[in-house]
């Protein structure tokens, strides 16, 4: 426990540096944006944080190799001799970054064996952290105020839905049709980055269906998280909890809940049958 708890506050101070990076380009008046071999955005504000972040990480753990989306590519010959790597997105949301709405996230996480055993994601805007590892439980912090221990929320009669700002709050209405009957009401909200998963560890929210492409540097923080605060992120597929450093780095379409009990089994039967 010692460890990870040294590693929290390593990573919170680096989260911290990173955060400040980003949000000098942010409060810039102008920042350039240019498109990425697979037609995503970046910014200098993504590669400031990611300098940051894998300058800091040689420091703490120098024998730990690092995945971030910013960094360089490892082949998968080279990964496949990791047991234990940092998987990092330095800005995820970069379209929430780029438009200005505030929800955006620093993630980082450590794999050990294909699982995400700590993570840790970080709001600059807000100067908000959850962390969580299996060791430590789940945690938030906003600025200088205490830390509080969070945990996901057991179902109850409203059933809220996170979706992203762009992709699935429409796909959602007819995913949800075959468990709409264990509930009174059905409430969906957006947000962006994986501030949707923190909803769901924190308690606040219960289920959040991903059905478009993600890479795992966009969940493995998060998993730690919801993992540690009693949920699950699993494939929708099969409902086995998300693995990393496979051979494609993209993630198979996923669910996140708080309650373990949540009836995933019926929204999966209907994913496959559509």
């Amino acid at each position: 426990m010692k460890e990870h708890t040294q590693l929290i506050e390593s990573l919170m101070s680096t989260c911290k540096d990173a955060s400040e990076a980003i949000l000098n380009i942010y409060k810039g008046d102008e920042f350039s944006v240019k498109n990425k071999d697979d037609n995503s955005p970046v910014t200098a504000a993504d590669f400031a944080a990611h300098q940051i972040i894998q300058q800091a990480l040689k420091r703490i753990t120098p024998s730990i190799p690092q995945l971030s989306e910013e960094g360089t590519a490892t082949t998968i010959e080279q990964r496949q001799q990791w047991d234990t790597f940092w998987c990092i997105d330095p800005l995820d949301g970069t379209k929430e970054f780029i438009n200005r709405n505030d929800e955006f996230t620093i993630n980082i996480a450590l794999i050990n064996q294909n699982k995400p055993t700590l993570g840790i994601i970080y709001v600059p805007t807000t100067q908000t952290a959850y962390w969580g590892s299996s060791e430590l439980g789940a945690w938030k912090q906003t600025a200088n105020q205490p830390a509080a221990q969070i945990r996901s929320r057991p179902l109850g009669e409203e059933l809220v839905v996170v979706a992203s700002r762009r992709h699935g709050q429409d796909a959602n209405e007819s995913l949800l049709k075959p468990i709409q009957h264990h509930f009174k009401h059905v409430r969906s909200t957006g947000i962006g980055s994986s501030l949707k998963m923190c909803l769901i560890a924190e308690g606040v929210a219960d289920f959040y269906p991903r059905l478009y492409p993600t890479s795992e540097w966009d969940t493995a923080a998060a998993q730690a998280i919801v993992e540690a605060a009693g949920g699950r992120l699993v494939n929708s597929e099969n409902l086995d909890p998300l693995t990393y450093n496979k051979v494609s780095l993209e993630n198979p379409y996923f669910f996140v809940c708080g309650d373990p009990q949540f009836p995933l089994e019926e929204i999966a039967f209907n994913t496959q049958r559509a």
